[in-house]
């Protein structure tokens, strides 16, 4: 063997070597890159189960904002399922967690918490001062689950004074009583009773103000200074009133004596009779005297009784199926001195020794309703005196419960 044939097979060992080397590389490189591109696709799998559940969570959330409540809801959660391939969507009522899950070609579950600012908790709001004379049974509202399984009750929330008086003469025997909520009253499906110390029993003159007997007011009388009752009622902002007020049959009020045709529950009644739809809604502007009559008694429809800009006064028992919302606005209707205007109420000699010169409402024969009766008059005194039973049904109010839903700081799209 020549030298230039050893040359050329020393090249070509070479050659194969090097070759064979980059092979190797190339495989291994090859390796690598099938391991990258499975990476990839995983990831891009887990990404798509990622937000295939979140879109759940919105779905959920969305279904929650339409209902306006949980337990309503629920139902359609199954919707939110069907669209997205999931395998659950749910609400964990204790916590108020939205979970949702996916498993198909990968799982994943996520939950986010919901905050629910709901409507303002109470049989009767009042941002006047508040006096009951008289016997009272009250079966209230609830705000939520104590820790306990029962319910926090409210009965009565109020941002000023409230007394419960039994010096006037013939009541040394009165009391006034929380008792349990009854069966679908303060939402539908509802079945509870109250926690410990959220049922208030007053057997003795009690007084907010009064440091001695403030104290006899448990947990089921919220004292809440700054509340404000409009939007959670109408479910919109004060500044939407006029637009608020389009949506009701609207009247003027009366205090046109009995035995005229034109009194103010005769005209009121009138209104309500002249809507045909389950949808009642009558807006009463200016003063009203509603004297002894006791015809509104007989609509058993649910039904909303808005009287604005007014004095109410009334000296029948009354069983009124609905809400009734007493609204002023203290720089359009002043309250401070409204003596002069009592003076010109047909019923002034039945309760003329109540008048305070601040009254702007004052029932003598037990207007009793199913629905709550919410006192939206600051700087006015509401007084009542007789005996109620006021067992409240949120059902018997036609307007929609309207709850803020939010994500919970923390937990969802907090930037």
């Amino acid at each position: 063997m020549n030298k230039h044939q050893q040359s050329g097979m020393t090249t070509l060992l070479i050659t194969s070597m090097l070759l064979i080397v980059a092979l190797l590389f190339s495989l291994a490189s090859y390796k690598n890159l099938f391991y990258q591109i499975k990476r990839t696709q995983n990831e891009v799998l887990a990404r798509q189960a990622h937000w295939a559940a979140e879109g759940g969570l919105e779905c959920g959330f969305a279904q929650i904002q339409k209902a306006g409540n949980i337990s309503d809801a629920k139902p359609t959660f199954i919707d939110c399922e069907s669209l997205l391939n999931l395998v659950d969507v749910d609400v964990d009522v204790d916590d108020n967690y939205i979970k949702s899950e996916y498993d198909n070609i990968s799982n994943k579950l996520v939950k986010k918490k919901i905050k629910l600012s709901s409507r303002l908790a109470g049989a009767i709001q009042a941002r006047s001062d508040l006096k009951l004379i008289g016997d009272y049974d009250i079966s209230p509202d609830v705000e939520g689950k104590h820790n306990n399984g029962d319910y926090k009750c409210v009965a009565i929330r109020y941002s000023n004074r409230f007394i419960f008086d039994k010096t006037e003469p013939g009541n040394s025997g009165t009391e006034l009583e929380v008792m349990d909520p009854i069966e679908n009253g303060p939402y539908s499906g509802f079945n509870g009773k109250c926690a410990e110390g959220y049922r208030s029993h007053l057997k003795v003159t009690t007084d907010s103000f009064n440091d001695a007997t403030k104290n006899n007011l448990e947990k089921d009388f919220v004292y809440d200074p700054d509340f404000d009752p409009f939007e959670s009622f109408f479910g919109d902002k004060r500044s939407e009133l006029e637009q608020i007020r389009k949506e009701f049959v609207q009247i003027s009020g009366s205090i046109e004596s009995a035995g005229s045709n034109n009194t103010c529950t005769k005209k009121i009644k009138a209104a309500f009779d002249s809507i045909k739809n389950k949808d009642k809604k009558v807006w009463v502007t200016g003063d009203c005297d509603l004297g002894g009559d006791n015809s509104l008694s007989l609509d058993l429809d649910p039904k909303v009784l808005v009287i604005e800009n007014g004095i109410i006064a009334t000296w029948a028992s009354v069983l009124f199926t609905g809400s009734v919302y007493h609204l002023i606005d203290p720089t359009i209707y002043p309250v401070s001195n409204l003596t002069s205007k009592w003076n010109e109420m047909p019923t002034k000699d039945q309760f003329s020794t109540l008048v305070k010169a601040n009254s702007v409402y004052i029932d003598g024969g037990s207007f009793n309703t199913t629905g709550g009766m919410v006192f939206d008059t600051p700087g006015g005194l509401t007084t009542m005196i007789a005996g109620m039973v006021l067992s409240y049904d949120r059902g018997t109010n036609p307007l929609p419960i309207n709850n803020k839903i939010t994500w919970q700081q923390g937990s969802w799209h907090d930037f």
